[in-house]
């Protein structure tokens, strides 16, 4: 008897069904479904199975009933939401939501097993060059910022302090630096 069952759940073409009610196979493939559904009982009560749900579907999303929303729905779910909400009003809230996170990245540690190691070592890799990309703008900054001091010195040597415009001069080029400055670190953050 189970190899009987075992026969016809291989020679039954189930998945195909589908497909036939949504009309997505050949006309070969379709004639020969048409006379499997002929000969086996089973595969023609399961295609009306389908083809029921597929009208019942059909009925239910064609009805024209709609349902209508008050104009000020979406307010109205807002401010029930934020007040249900109490999100980390107190400080108890806090140390619980840190004990809530510690404890599943225990278990999520525990988890990986012996996988920890490898994920640990690409964690570290991946902090060496965020410390290195940090580590060169750090010191793009720190010798853009020492080279104008210098340009400013050796400026400020030609001309007197006294006047206006050395002093107005001397502010511009300042502000023009940091300008560049700021717009290089622009440029590199989107690279």
């Amino acid at each position: 008897m189970n190899l009987q069952v075992n026969t016809t759940e291989k020679v039954c073409p189930r998945e195909e069904i589908a497909a036939y009610v949504d009309g997505e196979i050949s006309p070969r493939e379709e004639l020969e479904l048409e006379m499997h559904f002929a000969v086996c009982k089973t595969c023609s009560e399961e295609l009306n199975t389908q083809k029921k749900l597929l009208c019942a579907l059909d009925s239910a999303l064609l009805s024209e009933r709609e349902i209508e929303i008050p104009e000020n729905f979406v307010r109205v779910v807002v401010t029930k939401a934020e007040s249900s909400v109490s999100g980390l009003r107190r400080p108890q809230e806090r140390w619980t939501a840190l004990f809530i996170c510690s404890a599943l990245f225990l278990l999520v540690l525990i988890g990986l097993g012996e996988e920890t190691g490898t994920i640990f070592a690409a964690f570290g890799k991946f902090a060496e060059q965020f410390m290195a990309v940090g580590s060169f703008i750090a010191h793009l900054i720190y010798d853009f910022a020492v080279g104008i001091t210098v340009i400013l010195r050796s400026l400020s040597n030609q001309f007197v302090f006294n006047s206006a415009v050395s002093v107005g001069l001397i502010i511009i080029l300042f502000l023009l630096s940091l300008l560049t400055v700021s717009r290089l670190v622009v440029r590199f953050n989107r690279t």
